[in-house]
């Protein structure tokens, strides 16, 4: 069995049991598989675990000061200003190397604004996905070495 078939049943395994618990536990499944996603798309292992976990969070952070900004001016120009302010602040942080991965931050922000601002459960749910694509990476090889014991570089 080859290495990415191995990854797949291990990521169609967690992200069943991950669409399964997700609701139940007052979390958003599909945010978690945002943070999944910017697991994967960070390079996954421990570099894009963290990389997409801050950007992520940098993510939730902006926009709610987006929407707080905006509910306190309440008017939709104000509101439109903080939007491109914050939306070059998310951008401009890619100078430092630990904000760099700016997908993940914008994935962050636009889950916030999809749940609402109910940035404790996008919080929740994103670190869940992150943590989703970590061991579904980590179960793919763990499997792929099972498979194929001779192979102990993955």
């Amino acid at each position: 069995m080859s290495q990415i078939i191995c990854s797949a049943i291990s990521v169609g395994l967690l992200s069943g049991i991950w669409g399964f618990i997700s609701s139940p536990l007052g979390l958003l499944s599909w945010v978690g598989f945002v943070g999944c996603t910017s697991y994967y798309a960070a390079g996954g292992r421990k570099e894009g675990l963290k990389k997409s976990v801050i950007c992520n969070m940098t993510g939730v952070f902006w926009a709610m000061m987006t929407i707080m900004a905006g509910n306190y001016f309440g008017t939709p120009a104000v509101s439109a200003i903080m939007t491109a302010i914050f939306t070059f602040v998310m951008c401009a942080q890619s100078k430092y190397e630990l904000l760099s991965f700016i997908p993940a931050t914008f994935c962050g922000s636009f889950s916030t604004f999809g749940a609402g601002g109910d940035w404790k459960v996008v919080i929740l749910s994103l670190l869940c996905g992150a943590a989703l694509g970590y061991f579904s990476d980590i179960g793919g090889i763990w499997f792929y070495r099972i498979c194929h014991p001779d192979s102990q570089k993955v």
